[in-house]
C-alpha cells in the first residue's frame, strides 16, 4: 500500500501496566515455557516445513499532525483509516517459507458507508542461511519480495474511495535476525529492508501521487530503507511484553507528465523519514494460536506523518 511519504509498516496501546501484579508474581510451572509471537514490524524466521501461519492485522491510523522538512511537528487535517493486512506463511522445507499478505483499507464514502478496498498484494521467499542450535539460538534469513499493483492508485475523480495502491510492481530485499537470552525468556530481533527504486507507475488523473483530474503521465518510485530492532520478554507463559523501534526512509517518486490544461509537469517529492516506537502485548492462548496489540507512535521525522497507529493482531499456525 502506498502511503506517501513514507509509507508506514504495521502498526491501542495495551500498556504492560494493565497485567496485574499477581499474574506477574506467578511462579512458573516447571513445565511452562516461553511463548513469543513476534513483534509488530520485525519479521521473523523460516516457519518450519509443513506449517502454515496466518496472521490477520487490524490497523487504525491516524495522522493529526506531521513532521516538516525541518523536523517540527505541524497540526493538519486528516481523517482516520482502517487498514486490513493478513500476511500467510507456508513452510516448504525447514530453510524455505513461501509467502503472500493481502491488504485492503475500509474507506467511508458521501453516504458515511465504510466498504473494504483491495489494496497492492506481495509474495515473498524466505530462506534460512544460518541457525544455531546452543547458546544463544542465533538465527539469520534473506528474504526476497514482490510487490503487486492490485490496488487503486489513479483515476480517483470517478469514485469517493480514497486511493489504496501505488500502481507499480516494486522488488524488495531485506535480512532478518534473532537471538534468545536469559535462559530462553528474552528474545531479539533485528530486520533491515531496501526497495528498489525505478518502479514505475502509470497516472491517469487523479491519484495517490497528487495529481489532479486531466493529468496524463507516469510516477517513478524511490528507494526505500526500513530498520527496526525489537526484543521479546515472557513474564508469564501467556503474557509476553514487547518494545520495538523503527527507522523508515523513502527517497520519494518522480512523478512527470501533463495537466489537463497541456501543462508539463515534471515534479520530486523530497526524501522523508520517521522514527517510530511501538510498544505491545502478547497474550497466547497456546502454543498454535495467540493476539498481540499494540501501537506505532511516529517520534521523530523529515516530511512525515507523525503516525499514531493502534493494531491488533491474531497469529494462528497449524
Amino acid at each position: 500500500m502506498y502511503l506517501s511519504p513514507v509509507s508506514h509498516v504495521r502498526i491501542g496501546v495495551l500498556s504492560a501496566l494493565l497485567l496485574p501484579a499477581s499474574l506477574l508474581a506467578q511462579d512458573r510451572n516447571d513445565d511452562a515455557h516461553p511463548r513469543f509471537l513476534g513483534p509488530l514490524a520485525s519479521g521473523g524466521q523460516p516457519v518450519p516445513k509443513g506449517m502454515v501461519n496466518i496472521e490477520p492485522y487490524l490497523i487504525n491510523s491516524t495522522s493529526s499532525s506531521r513532521f516538516d522538512a525541518d523536523g517540527h511537528r505541524l497540526d493538519r487535517d486528516a481523517p482516520a483509516q482502517w487498514d486490513l493486512v493478513v500476511p500467510m506463511n507456508v513452510g516448504v522445507t525447514d530453510r524455505l517459507t513461501l509467502g503472500t499478505t493481502l491488504a485492503g483499507q475500509y474507506d467511508q464514502g458521501a453516504d458515511g458507508r465504510r466498504d473494504l478496498v483491495i489494496g497492492d498484494t506481495s509474495v515473498k521467499a524466505q530462506y534460512a542461511v544460518y541457525a544455531s542450535t546452543g547458546g544463544h539460538r542465533t538465527a539469520w534469513a534473506v528474504t526476497a519480495q514482490r510487490g503487486l499493483p492490485t490496488g487503486r492508485h489513479d483515476r480517483l475523480q470517478y469514485t469517493d474511495r480514497a486511493g489504496s495502491g501505488s500502481g507499480a510492481q516494486t522488488t524488495a530485499l531485506s535480512v532478518q535476525g534473532q537471538a534468545y537470552f536469559l535462559d530462553g525468556m528474552l528474545r531479539a530481533r533485528a530486520v533491515a529492508g531496501w526497495r528498489l527504486p525505478g518502479s514505475r507507475a502509470g497516472i491517469r488523473g487523479q491519484s495517490v501521487y497528487g495529481t489532479a483530474a486531466g493529468f496524463s503521465g507516469s510516477a517513478r518510485l524511490g528507494s526505500t530503507f526500513s530498520s527496526s530492532v525489537a526484543a521479546e520478554y515472557s513474564v508469564h507463559p501467556h503474557w509476553t511484553l514487547v518494545a520495538e523501534a523503527l527507522y523508515e526512509q523513502d527517497r520519494g517518486a518522480h512523478v512527470s507528465g501533463r495537466m489537463a490544461e497541456g501543462e508539463a509537469l515534471d515534479r520530486r517529492d523530497p526524501t522523508s523519514w520517521r522514527l517510530s516506537v511501538l510498544p505491545a502485548v502478547e497474550y497466547h492462548f497456546s502454543d498454535q494460536v495467540g493476539v498481540i496489540g499494540g501501537v506505532q507512535v511516529g517520534v521523530a521525522g523529515r516530511n512525515a506523518s507523525a503516525i499514531v497507529a493502534p493494531q491488533v493482531a491474531l497469529n494462528v499456525a497449524f
